[in-house]
């Protein structure tokens, strides 16, 4: 390290100091047992060229400047002339060079550089060793690139005693072999005369290069007298210990003695939230007493309104589990809502959550299944914002009169991943809402895209009303909003049912004109038994309200209607993305998909319900076997002749039967024909899950009298089993992709249009391709049922709901969903038929109106008995 050959050049600080110039790379070599100074001095070694060394390195401490400069490394040079390397070490040299013997005098530096640099030729097998051979020839040092640059791995650089060294460390050449010089000294420690011996090196100067880093030299100690080794021997030192404890407990047990046992104690008390308790989550919230519900914070994001829609919504949930619409726990959550619900932080979710594919089969953020229960809410997407460039963004133009468009959006994934496939990332931006609300407002941007649900009841609402900022006429898709719950746990599946039924009784209580009670409700608070037992989904309609109540006290008064047609009422959730690189393959990995793959065919049961007369050429079951085969077609990778379907007119609804795999032509509801029947008994949990609907009846029945409205919702239903969902999640796929098909353009003759879906494996990747090749699109599908019934039963309400309808600026309730409308002169015509009705401006003296509440106006024919 800078030239610190010896311990005695070492000693020479004016070299270290001056001479940088001189930077060696040096290779150190022992040469054997010393030979008499006094025997060399004749061969041009000897004690002469020594002393004249020793006197230029003391020389060179007392000059000062040039020629301190000119002693050192001449004195340097001489030191180096006196040395010579051994033969493990020899290199091929060059023949020319010149010896230097000249006295101690103040040399220029240019001389004293070129003596230290003509360095003499190495011994080989031909020359003698240096106390037998005569002054040396010099040798120019190797070139560069045989040693790299900084070359510092110097064999023995630490060594300063060779005896102290090992001689396999400093004397081996590369081959392995140990030098003689290594042997002589091992001869001399033998004999004790090493002590006289020196040690040899070969130095080659090279550029000086100041950058250059410079190995450290340490000492290398003993592995135990390292930090490490005292730290691993402390290790072993305890583990020894406590090994000896153990040993010696167990030769001091007396046999005789019985060993105790741990018996395992459990608890039906509650669990403290948010601990994974295994128990049915049914059971967990009614002895906790209150439901947790998972909310947006629309405080922070300005949508009041439907904030407390999703409160009340979360208290009807509370008034049925618990008997007390006031037992609830509002939780703010934000993105991470999911990983929430799965850590049990929440029991379901109210936080405008919109229903897709991707979410209920692999959430983004948490890689799990949901299951999205009854849409409470269809919520538009719209434009909002200056009149020309609502209209740029409807028609997507982006140039001329509408070069300087500018949209700002809602940061949801929904939004963010429609947005983007209409428009280039130039044009947009995404924030929360107060933040584009704003922008709008300031005029960073012209055009505010938002789900209707955050701009009903902001700022905005006045704006539209005063004509400020104007809404667009379609809607730019609609988004199915749902209460969210966790899947795969035990009791997962029997709270979705609760929670279905729950709102399956508020509509069917505003249908007949069942509204708020507050006696009966009351009553229910003061029983004693509440919050155990049977459910009963008539208390949330008497402490809450019915579905329109809570809409007109939350959101709006307003009423949509068709008074002399039926309205849209067929629905899906959006795709989101179908891709999943590490899904697992259904038909093996689900057990009850494995069976039907093995047997060979699905078996499908279609029940035809005989109150409504129903026969094999009814539309209804025609269509139930369409899809039957559908689900078939799916797994069998486009074959439809695996599809067993067997139709029956009797079944005990109290066990799923066991002849078949799917059944069709079942209610998806529990019997809701009455109040009597308003109730659910967790004693006597349903074996049936609600895959999908695919049929709407166009009448119900109260006290067995018939009214026109949506009646039974049909469903394909499989076996409940909360842990394996896979053929439920199949066969609502199926549904989907016909829905699907329709809303895009896509029929029979363009299935191969249809995307593939990666969520399921890879082994019916092609189904959505396959189920629309066979069945065609949902208008297809209806069509070609239709033409081979009996005719006795008509489309009604079975048509699919258009991504694009109509906006109307306001939100609103449709009222031909349960058969009756107020009176078309007291609304305002939209076109196509379509009416709109303010309920509170609606003159109480009217002779039409006869309940008080919004819910008469929605209480059926003008001949119903609450009428």
């Amino acid at each position: 390290q800078n030239c610190t050959i010896s311990p005695s050049i070492a000693s020479a600080s004016p070299f270290v100091a001056r001479a940088r110039a001189a930077f060696c790379i040096v290779r150190m070599e022992e040469t054997g047992p010393t030979v008499d100074r006094e025997e060399a001095a004749p061969h041009g070694g000897g004690v002469g060229e020594f002393r004249e060394s020793s006197l230029a390195l003391g020389a060179a401490d007392t000059y000062e400047g040039e020629t301190a400069d000119a002693y050192a490394v001449a004195a340097q040079a001489a030191k180096l002339r006196r040395f010579a390397t051994s033969a493990a070490d020899d290199r091929a040299g060059s023949d020319g060079g010149s010896s230097d013997d000249g006295g101690v005098k103040p040399p220029d530096v240019a001389s004293a550089a070129s003596s230290l640099s003509s360095l003499g030729p190495e011994p080989t097998s031909d020359n003698p060793p240096l106390h037998d051979r005569p002054e040396p020839s010099y040798l120019l040092p190797p070139p560069a690139s045989s040693l790299g640059v900084g070359a510092h791995a110097i064999a023995g650089i630490n060594a300063t005693d060779p005896r102290t060294s090992a001689a396999a460390d400093i004397n081996t050449d590369p081959a392995g072999v140990t030098s003689p010089a290594a042997a002589a000294w091992a001869t001399a420690d033998a004999t004790g005369g090493g002590d006289e011996g020196f040690r040899e090196v070969h130095a080659y100067p090279v550029e000086d290069t100041p950058d250059l880093p410079v190995a450290q030299v340490e000492e290398m100690k003993p592995w135990l007298r390292r930090r490490e080794g005292k730290l691993a021997a402390l290790a072993v030192g305890l583990l020894l210990a406590a090994l000896a404890v153990i040993l010696g407990v167990f030769l001091t047990m007396d046999p005789s003695e019985p060993v105790p046992v741990v018996e395992e104690m459990t608890s039906d008390a509650p669990t403290v939230s948010p601990t994974l308790d295994p128990r049915p989550l049914l059971t967990v919230v009614r002895e906790r007493g209150s439901v947790r519900c998972g909310v947006e914070d629309t405080v922070a994001t300005g949508a009041v309104q439907f904030g407390k829609f999703a409160a009340d919504l979360c208290r009807s949930v509370a008034a049925a589990v618990l008997g007390d619409p006031n037992a609830t726990q509002l939780v703010p959550v934000g993105k991470d809502r999911y990983q929430v619900l799965n850590d049990h932080g929440v029991d379901l979710l109210v936080a405008g959550d919109a229903w897709t594919v991707e979410k209920a089969m692999r959430e983004p953020t948490t890689g799990s299944t949901f299951n999205f229960g009854r849409t409470y809410y269809r919520a538009s997407i719209v434009y909002v914002g200056v009149k020309n460039y609502v209209e740029c963004a409807m028609s997507e133009k982006r140039y001329d009169d509408c070069g300087g468009l500018a949209i700002c959006a809602f940061d949801s994934v929904d939004i963010r991943d429609l947005m983007t496939s209409l428009f280039p990332d130039s044009f947009l931006q995404f924030d929360a809402f107060p933040v584009i609300e704003a922008a709008l407002h300031n005029g960073t941007c012209n055009v505010l895209v938002s789900d209707v649900s955050q701009i009903y009841g902001s700022e905005l609402q006045a704006d539209l009303d005063s004509g400020t900022y104007v809404m667009s006429d379609f809607h730019v898709s609609t988004n199915s909003i749902s209460m969210v719950t966790r899947t795969g746990n035990a009791g997962d599946q029997e709270w979705s049912d609760v929670l279905s039924g729950l709102f399956a009784g508020m509509f069917r209580a505003t249908q007949i004109g069942l509204g708020l009670d507050p006696a009966a409700c009351q009553k229910t608070l003061e029983d004693p038994r509440r919050g155990s037992g049977p459910i009963s989904f008539l208390d949330p309609v008497n402490c809450v309200g019915n579905y329109a109540e809570i809409f007109g006290r939350s959101l709006s008064t307003k009423i949509l209607g068709t008074p002399k047609a039926y309205t849209q009422a067929i629905d899906a959730p959006n795709l989101g993305s179908l891709r999943c690189r590490d899904c697992e393959n259904v038909l093996l990995s689900s057990p009850t998909l494995r069976e039907i793959v093995d047997r060979g065919s699905l078996r499908c049961g279609i029940y035809m319900d005989q109150e409504r007369n129903y026969t094999k050429t009814s539309l209804p079951v025609l269509v139930a076997e369409t899809y039957c085969t559908a689900v078939a077609v799916a797994i069998f990778q486009g074959d439809p002749g695996a599809a067993t379907i067997t139709h029956f007119t009797e079944i005990d609804f109290s066990v799923f039967p066991d002849d078949f795999d799917v059944v069709a032509g079942v209610s998806g509801t529990i019997s809701l024909d009455g109040p009597p029947n308003l109730s659910y008994d967790p004693e006597e949990p349903s074996p049936w899950w609600r895959a999908t609907v695919y049929f709407l009846e166009d009448k119900y029945y109260l006290d067995g009298v018939e009214y026109n409205g949506i009646g039974k919702d049909l469903v394909l239903a499989t076996k409940s089993d909360d842990e394996d969902d896979s053929l439920a999640r199949l066969v609502l796929m199926v549904y989907i992709a016909t829905v699907h098909a329709q809303r895009i353009g896509i029929g029979r003759s363009a299935y191969q249009m249809m995307p593939l879906i990666e969520l399921f494996g890879d082994a019916v990747t092609f189904m959505l391709k396959d189920v629309v090749a066979f069945a065609g699109n949902y208008d297809e599908v209806l069509t070609e049922s239709l033409r081979a019934s009996d005719g006795q039963i008509g489309r009604g309400y079975n048509k699919v709901l258009d991504k694009r309808a109509l906006t109307y600026g306001t939100p609103a309730v449709w009222c031909s969903l349960t058969g009756s409308c107020p009176p078309e002169e007291l609304g305002t015509n939209f076109g196509l038929g379509i009416y709109m009705w303010d309920s509170s401006k609606i003159p109480d003296e009217s002779e039409v109106m006869v309940l008080e509440n919004l819910g008469g106006w929605l209480g059926g024919n003008a001949d119903d008995p609450f009428v």
